[in-house]
């Protein structure tokens, strides 16, 4: 089956878009990251996020030469009987685009569950629901070693998969390779989800950020929804077609969006102070300053070492950046934890702002 010249502009419109704004995203996050915690701070999803850029480039590279190719090895009988040497050839090329893209997908998506585990990881640590996410952090090894047998188990022989036209229906639909990847991919993401929603309803944080944190990690939504719709597009015999395609770029590239936008924060803060403070209760005077109710690090008690709230204009910015990089979106500690882990996590934090 042929694409028409006006799917291919718009395919290819929409995907070098989608891309830009994912690597200006990482990159962005990464400069952000390393003004805030130094090249030798930075953490295991820092370093993580750099090797999805790879995956993502060559995803994109790889799905555009499938559609300018001519063409894979899926076709319709009129297709097959009217191959020439040319198409033919045009078509094994595009065929062995089509598994490079299956393969970079898989590593752009598995890559940013990685990222976002480590980023629960940190969120909930000393919580109960760490020990769910390190479940679902063997969920997902066990899923990726999954989608990788079935890669490269399901079309025999391997070479099927650029075989034109196709030796089996296994080597241009990747059915079973794509049931799998749906049943871990899907099933992971919901999961995430679930940990995360109550972690952030449960914020003790002013309406107006935690919208903002209902919206980014509410795009986890539309990841699932594009997982679904990938899989309706290239397994259902009557909606096949290559619209695929693009609910794959959209599904990699929000994955990768949600991935980088939480850790944004710091750099927002500095570009605008004050964010710093938004909806946060003003108390006497001309000033907006959080009140110790809203603070996410409020137990009732305050470390000597603690930024006072109540004086918080008598402080640098530097002062003000070492509180936050311990005090805030790397460390959320929702209301439901206990005042003894407060307490406990107050006077760790106090500890590495005095140390």
């Amino acid at each position: 089956m042929s694409t028409s010249a006006s799917f291919n502009r718009e395919f290819r419109t929409e995907t070098w878009t989608l891309y830009g704004v994912g690597v200006f995203l990482t990159m962005l996050r990464l400069v952000a990251q390393t003004r805030k915690l130094g090249i030798n701070g930075l953490r295991a999803d820092d370093w993580v996020v750099t090797t999805a850029i790879l995956w993502y480039t060559l995803l994109v590279v790889s799905l555009n030469q499938v559609v300018f190719g001519g063409g894979s090895n899926y076709m319709t009988p009129e297709e097959i009987a009217g191959l020439t040497p040319e198409t033919r050839l045009a078509r094994t090329i595009a065929s062995k685009w089509v598994l490079v893209s299956e393969e970079m997908m898989i590593l752009s998506v598995w890559t940013c569950k990685l990222c976002m585990l480590f980023i629960y990881r940190r969120l909930t640590q000393g919580l109960h629901q760490m020990v769910i996410i390190n479940v679902i952090f063997a969920y997902v090894a066990v899923g990726f070693v999954a989608t990788q047998i079935a890669l490269f188990a399901e079309c025999r022989p391997f070479s099927g998969y650029w075989s034109v036209p196709a030796i089996s229906d296994q080597c241009w639909s990747y059915y079973s390779f794509e049931i799998v990847v749906a049943t871990f991919n899907i099933s992971s993401d919901v999961a995430v989800l679930v940990i995360a929603i109550p972690l952030i309803i449960n914020l003790h944080v002013p309406i107006q950020q935690k919208a903002i944190l209902c919206i980014v990690f509410g795009m986890g939504f539309f990841v699932i929804a594009a997982a679904i719709l990938t899989k309706v597009f290239s397994l259902d015999p009557n909606l096949v077609s290559y619209s695929y395609l693009n609910w794959y770029f959209r599904e990699a590239s929000v994955s990768l969006y949600v991935v980088n936008l939480p850790l944004l924060w710091a750099l927002f803060r500095d570009i605008f102070p004050s964010a710093r403070t938004w909806g946060y209760a003003r108390t006497t005077g001309d000033s907006t300053r959080p009140s110790n109710n809203n603070n996410l690090m409020s137990s009732g008690t305050q470390s000597k070492n603690d930024v006072p709230l109540s004086n918080l204009e008598s402080y640098t910015d530097e002062e003000l950046d070492t509180y936050s990089a311990h005090h805030s979106e790397e460390r959320i500690i929702p209301l439901y934890r206990s005042k003894k882990t407060n307490l406990n996590t107050t006077a760790e934090c106090s500890h590495h702002s005095s140390g």
